[in-house]
């Protein structure tokens, strides 16, 4: 089987505007079809090359050996993305024996269920940690469980994050029960919360005591599994129960996947990566697997720290896109130097370079905006200043993408000292006091399938509005749903979550409801068809979703759902002119994590505390022979020199700042403290860097 031209023809005519793949690196990666690995710059477009791929193997669905592909992806994001692009022109490629998904959903459907189903001989109610946390609290705290008092005493310790994802240790074949962190399978050492005591007055708990403690814990955890309630991270310990139990499961799925191909691979778990590699690479396997990713964008963790290392190592066979059609060079040649793993060759010369494809009419360098505690007000005027000089509120990138300030932390924990320091919300105020906006709440069905931005590509803003109509329709009918909260019953509307997971108790039934979802979701967007879509709806509030909730149909809920569709007349926002006063341009502002994977049009990236500031934090002194010397900084384009297995916080603000200056086409703007740069301003401007100092009496 090889990939045809005319097959990437067809696909650079569908997925970029008929333009075409690079023969240097794209053409060799859509081509290949061996097991490797891809890394793949900041907006180099991987996910579109590895559509491109699926477009082109689609068209030799069925497979002759009756094989199919798998695609996974970390996020379901991702995989609405490969749905809105391809479903409709390679339908094949999502039917049987095809399967596209999350990793999360393969391992529910392919290992968890079956064998769960076959050992208890009932059907699992929910994986989902969020409900399983608060079922496993409530059943400690607040119900008659019987659980000791150190129990309790342990759950009343947020700091001790494992008690909500601990696993029962499956490695041993005599099944000796014992708990382990999840991730990393290291035993957990219990003790007791030193809470406010004295250090000279603290002590711990008998050993008797805490294996009787760990006993309990275990029989809290086997209850729930046995109920069928089961946390993500509890679907893969059944997983390899059932791999471990029945090998032979691995070469059913290899003889049914002939290609598994798996995306942002950079933000998967080493559990997940190991599952993945045991049933799919291996000697005898014939499986074509490819991993495609970015290890220097892996800033997630389990441990909510910012990983220096991804759990991901890429193998010997492995191919690179370093040409970023996001970046301009002049941003290109600073993310560059921000790059933590450039994957060096047995001379020491990086082979994963980020190469800066976009080019403008007028070149924009990146700005560094020197502020203090006295004029930090004025940053956002100045950005905005900064996006009218290049008139960049009328580029085609403003509408599409918009403009962000991003921070790496934003708020400070209730009781944290953050005297003399700052985070976003000491920046903008009005990121700590506006209020989320709340949902507008419509009066009707056919307001909720047709208020949303009409030139809106995502599904899911489609999709929660039709979740948002279910939920209106339960609070006509008056369905609420109890949980415990301090020792009382507390009666609450649905929110998405809970008209999930209350559907998911049926498997058969969820799967029926996901597909009507992203069906209707898919018709709004691009067909439009919003009549016919509200009768389907419609249809099936009266029927499927009135059993599935015991609902009475009320009048107010006949109302809400109205007899006939209406057309309403909505303001579009998305065409409001962006040009005007400074409050005509809108600016987004967030966290560095939430702006992952989003391209703006500029973006501000502004220095916040933890622990130091990041233009502190870049500055490692050594001390070597009795002389000290200042490690290479990125930010003055120069290689870095951290340590392995030191420099940990350094290491870790290169990763963030490599995503967040990632993030823009024309504008990259860093905000840093006065106080911090002050004796480092020339070695900024050296390097290309335009310097804006903002003064107290500044007007913008």
């Amino acid at each position: 089987m090889e990939i045809k031209e005319e097959h990437i023809r067809e696909a650079e005519l569908l997925l970029i505007d008929g333009n075409h793949f690079d023969e240097e690196e794209r053409i060799p990666f859509i081509k290949n079809l061996f097991s490797a690995d891809l890394l793949a710059v900041p907006g180099s477009g991987k996910t579109t090359a590895l559509q491109a791929k699926l477009y082109c193997l689609s068209k030799y669905l069925p497979f002759d050996s009756g094989s199919g592909i798998l695609v996974l992806s970390h996020t379901n994001a991702a995989i609405e993305e490969i749905e809105k692009n391809l479903k409709k022109h390679s339908p094949k490629l999502f039917e049987y024996p095809n399967f596209v998904g999350t990793v999360q959903s393969f391992v529910n459907k392919f290992l968890t269920m079956p064998y769960y189903s076959n050992k208890n001989k009932q059907k699992i109610i929910t994986i989902d940690t969020g409900v399983y946390s608060n079922i496993l609290k409530n059943n400690v705290l607040f119900e008659k469980s019987g659980v000791q008092n150190e129990i309790k005493r342990l759950f009343r310790t947020p700091k001790l994050d494992w008690l909500y994802d601990f696993r029962i240790d499956t490695r041993s074949d005599t099944h000796q029960f014992q708990i382990l962190k999840t991730y990393s399978n290291e035993s957990i050492e219990i003790r007791k919360p030193k809470g406010i005591t004295k250090k000279e007055n603290y002590t711990d708990w008998t050993e008797e005591e805490k294996q009787k403690i760990e006993q309990n814990l275990i029989k809290i955890k086997t209850d729930l599994l046995t109920k069928g309630i089961l946390s993500y991270e509890d679907s893969y310990f059944y997983a390899e129960l059932y791999l471990k139990k029945y090998p032979s499961i691995k070469e059913v799925l290899q003889k049914r996947f002939k290609y598994v191909f798996v995306d942002e691979m950079q933000d998967l778990e080493s559990l997940q990566i190991e599952l993945i590699d045991s049933i799919f690479y291996s000697n005898k396997s014939n499986t074509i697997i490819q991993r495609i990713g970015d290890i220097n964008q892996a800033i997630y963790s389990s441990g909510r720290k910012v990983k220096v290392d991804a759990d991901w190592v890429p193998r010997e066979q492995t191919q690179y896109i370093t040409g970023s059609n996001r970046l301009t060079p002049e941003i290109a040649s600073v993310v560059n130097y921000f790059t933590l793993n450039p994957q060096q060759d047995k001379s020491g010369e990086p082979l994963f370079i980020v190469n800066g494809l976009r080019t403008l009419n007028n070149t924009i360098n990146p700005h560094l905006i020197i502020y203090s505690e006295e004029t930090k007000e004025l940053l956002k005027g100045k950005f905005i200043e900064l996006i009218k000089k290049f008139s960049l509120q009328e580029t085609k990138e403003a509408e599409k993408y918009g403009f962000k300030i991003i921070g790496w932390n934003a708020k400070w924990k209730d009781g944290e000292d953050h005297s003399g320091k700052l985070r976003i919300e000491d920046i903008f105020t009005e990121f700590k006091k506006e209020p989320v906006e709340k949902k507008r709440v419509l009066n009707s069905l056919s307001s909720y399938l047709q208020n949303f931005k009409k030139d809106s590509n995502s599904l899911k803003i489609v999709r929660d509005n039709i979740l948002d109509s279910l939920l209106m329709v339960l609070r006509c009918d008056g369905k609420t749903y109890s949980i415990w909260k301090r020792g009382k019953e507390v009666t609450r509307y649905y929110s998405h979550i809970e008209l999930i997971q209350q559907i998911k108790i049926d498997p058969n039934r969820y799967n029926y409801f996901k597909i009507k979802l992203y069906e209707w979701s898919f018709s709004l967007i691009t067909i439009k068809n919003y009549s016919e879509i509200y009768s389907s709806i419609r249809t099936f509030i009266e029927n499927e979703f009135k059993d599935w909730f015991c609902l009475s149909i009320t009048q107010e809920t006949k109302n809400f759902l109205g007899e006939e569709f209406k057309e309403i007349a909505i303001e579009d926002i998305s065409k409001q002119s962006q040009k005007g006063s400074n409050e005509e341009i809108k600016i987004d502002i967030g966290t560095v994590h939430s702006s992952k994977g989003q391209t703006h049009c500029a973006t501000l990236y502004v220095e916040t505390s933890y622990h130091k500031y990041e233009t502190e934090k870049l500055k490692v002194s050594v001390k070597k022979k009795n002389i000290q010397r200042t490690l290479n900084n990125p930010l003055f384009k120069q290689e870095h020199e951290y340590r392995n297995n030191k420099d940990i916080l350094a290491k870790q603000t290169v990763k963030m700042m490599y995503v967040g200056f990632s993030r823009p086409t024309h504008l990259l703007c860093f905000a840093c403290l006065k106080k911090n740069v002050k004796d480092d301003i020339e070695l900024f401007r050296n390097v290309g860097w335009e310097i804006v100092e903002l003064q107290a009496n500044n007007k913008v």
